[in-house]
């Protein structure tokens, strides 16, 4: 069994052992249930995509930067002129 202490802004720290074995890495969000034992804490697995992005709103920004981009822009451009 490990313990852990609540800090004055309510944070706590779960033992390395425990993060490693349940892959718990910073950023991770974990959902609070309160049961008649206690607090649970689980993660919360993020999907593919964000809430509220679906199809192609989802993939924006995964082509930055890229000749495919500048490609498909420039010819959109000459297309809007026509």
């Amino acid at each position: 069994m490990s313990t852990t202490t609540v800090s004055s802004k309510g944070q706590v720290v779960i033992p390395r052992h425990l993060r490693e074995k349940h892959r718990l890495s910073a950023g991770v969000r974990l959902e609070v249930t309160e049961t008649e034992k206690g607090l649970v804490l689980s993660p919360i697995r993020q999907s593919r995509s964000p809430v509220g992005q679906t199809g192609w709103r989802s993939l924006r920004g995964c082509a930055k930067g890229t000749e495919a981009l500048k490609e498909h822009l420039a010819e959109h451009r000459r297309e809007a002129k026509r």
